[in-house]
C-alpha cells in the first residue's frame, strides 16, 4: 500500500493482482514523507536495489499494512486526504485469481485443488472489502489485472506521475501449471467460485 503526498494518490493493494510488482515500481517515485508499507523479505530485496524501503507506516500505536482495506485507511488519514487524493487498485478474474492463490500458498504440493476448495481457502483471494465502503466502490479507478499495464499507464498519466512502464517480476514463480484456469475447474467448482465472488464478478463483468 502506498500513500503519496508528492503525487496525491493512494494505491490500495489487493491480493493476487500483481500488487507487489506495482508497489515496488511506484515506490521509486515516492518522496520522503510518503507512506510505503512493508512487503515480504524477498520482495524487499528487489526494492532495496532501487534505494527504496518501507517508510512512515507507523502512526502511534496503529500502522498501515500490506492489504489494509479502504475503511481503515480512511480512518487513519482522515476525510480531507481521503476525499482529495486519487485512489486506485486492481482486481482479477476470480477463477484465475483462486488458481494463482492455490499455487502461491504452496497448497499444490500438499493437497489437490478439489480439497483446497472444500476447505474454502479460496476466500483468501476476496478483494471486494479492500476497495469498497458500505459495499460500494471507494476508489477512483478500479483497474483489471488483465489490462494492468495499460490501466496503470492511464492512472499515472492522470496523476502526473512519469511512469516508465517498468514492473518487476515479483511472486511470479510459484505457479507451475500455466494452463488456462478454465482447464482446472469442473462444473461444481466453477459454481462455487461464482457464488462466493459474485460481487466482484458483477462489478467488473468477469465471466468464466
Amino acid at each position: 500500500m502506498i500513500i503519496s503526498h508528492k503525487y496525491k494518490f493512494i494505491f490500495l493493494k489487493t491480493k493476487k493482482t500483481a500488487g507487489t510488482s506495482v508497489e515496488i515500481s511506484l515506490s521509486r517515485y515516492c518522496g520522503d514523507s510518503d507512506i510505503i508499507t512493508p512487503i515480504s523479505p524477498d520482495d524487499e530485496k528487489i526494492r532495496a536495489k532501487l534505494g527504496k524501503y518501507p517508510q512512515n507506516y507507523n502512526i502511534g500505536s496503529t500502522k498501515f499494512y500490506n492489504h489494509i482495506p479502504a475503511n481503515k485507511i480512511k480512518s487513519l488519514i482522515g476525510d480531507d486526504i481521503w476525499s482529495t487524493y486519487y485512489k486506485f487498485c486492481f482486481d482479477r478474474n476470480p477463477w484465475d485469481k483462486v488458481i494463482s492463490l492455490y499455487y502461491y500458498s504452496g497448497n499444490s504440493e500438499k493437497q489437490s485443488f478439489e480439497k483446497y476448495l472444500e476447505q474454502e481457502k479460496y476466500k483468501g483471494a476476496y478483494n471486494f472489502p479492500i476497495y469498497t465502503l458500505n459495499h460500494q466502490p471507494a476508489v477512483d479507478y478500479l483497474g483489471k489485472y488483465e489490462s494492468l499495464e495499460s490501466d496503470l499507464k492511464s492512472i499515472c498519466d492522470h496523476i502526473g506521475l512519469p511512469f516508465d512502464g517498468w514492473l518487476p517480476k515479483a511472486k511470479g514463480d510459484f505457479r507451475k501449471n500455466r494452463q488456462s484456469y478454465r482447464t482446472q475447474y469442473n462444473e461444481n467448482q466453477t459454481r462455487i467460485i461464482k457464488q462466493f465472488f459474485q460481487k466482484e464478478i458483477d462489478l467488473l463483468g468477469y465471466k468464466f
